[in-house]
């Protein structure tokens, strides 16, 4: 069995998709996608890489956003030697206006009628 790693970057001007590697050991990958996510948040806490390392290991992905126009998604895939991926596994990332969406509905849920959301 194999763990792919997966990285998919959102800036302003660029979504990029990467290929970070593959792994026989969950651990490892988590450790490699976490070790991404350190490159991304130079910021991030001793504390809260562990916390998003253990949330690799477990859930397989995580997404993190600098701000409305930065974000990183990391995704582990398991992968079986010969094998078809399982459906459930196939979907790496969803790009959607989705963000926008919320944003939309969070302003219109402002009962004060000031304007706190935008894109």
């Amino acid at each position: 069995m194999s763990y792919i790693v997966t990285k998919l970057l959102t800036t302003e001007n660029s979504t990029d998709f990467f290929l970070i590697g593959s792994f026989s050991d969950m651990k490892q990958a988590a450790a490699a996608a976490t070790d991404e996510y350190k490159e991304y948040n130079k910021q991030a806490s001793f504390m809260n890489l562990e916390m998003i390392n253990e949330w690799l290991s477990t859930r397989g992905e995580y997404s993190f956003r600098k701000d409305r126009h930065n974000r990183i998604q990391l995704d582990i895939s398991i992968a079986e030697e010969n094998q078809i991926i399982k459906k459930d596994h196939q979907k790496i990332f969803t790009c959607t206006s989705a963000d926008e969406e919320f944003v939309k509905l969070s302003g219109a849920l402002v009962s004060d009628g000031e304007k706190k959301a935008e894109i």
